[in-house]
């Protein structure tokens, strides 16, 4: 394995992290499944080097670049983590919307109607 694929290597996988962490902070996380193929091919080629070579055969560039992906890709996590439960939290919400909602339908003592129980063939108040 050359250094200069090493190098190619560590380079587009900070150019994936970078992208990933766009998207991940416009909202757009679905797209980040798109970038997972080239960033698994950047990090088999850093595997296979690893591999091959004692990680001390790493230049101080190559080692500082390594950690700063490290970092990038925790970041990445952290977004990707608030991104699920903003999700999880919008599902919850939307759940209690339907529990929590009534018809317009009251039953003989006056109550109201829960959503989730009503089953149609109302009469129209005239």
């Amino acid at each position: 394995m050359s250094t200069e694929q090493i190098e190619q290597a560590l380079g587009a996988l900070e150019d994936i992290l970078g992208q990933e962490k766009q998207l991940l902070l416009s909202g757009r996380a679905k797209e980040t499944v798109e970038l997972v193929g080239a960033k698994m091919s950047a990090l088999e080629v850093i595997d296979a080097a690893a591999i091959r070579a004692a990680p001390s055969s790493l230049s101080d560039t190559q080692k500082r670049r390594v950690e700063t992906i490290k970092r990038m890709a925790s970041e990445n996590a952290a977004h990707f983590a608030a991104v699920r439960n903003g999700v999880q939290n919008l599902i919850q919400r939307v759940g209690r919307v339907t529990s929590d909602s009534f018809v317009g339908a009251y039953g003989a003592g006056g109550s109201q109607t829960p959503f989730t129980h009503a089953t149609g063939g109302y009469l129209k108040k005239i």
